[in-house]
């Protein structure tokens, strides 16, 4: 097993993970960071329809390893007025 750190970010926050947690390998990792980033997305959905929620994921070096991203849209057909947060 191997410890992995996850940072999150978006436009106006960074958090550092100091602790990290150990994975079975970065596959693992990689989909826990994938599963998290979609949950504070679904907590503030409107927040992320116009900007990126970032998971970076840090090897036990405290390198990167890997990212992955989320970013919500919302698209308007026809003559529907759609109401968003700016």
């Amino acid at each position: 097993m191997a410890r992995y750190f996850f940072d999150v970010s978006d436009a106006d926050f960074t958090t550092y993970d100091y602790d990290g947690t150990e994975f079975l390998d970065l596959n693992t990792a990689l989909d826990e960071a994938l599963r998290s980033a979609c949950e504070i997305a679904a907590d503030q959905p409107q927040r992320y329809t116009l900007r990126n929620l970032e998971v970076r994921i840090r090897d036990e070096s405290r390198n990167v390893v890997c990212s992955c991203s989320v970013k919500l849209s919302v698209v308007g057909h026809g003559a529907n007025k759609l109401l968003t947060a700016a």
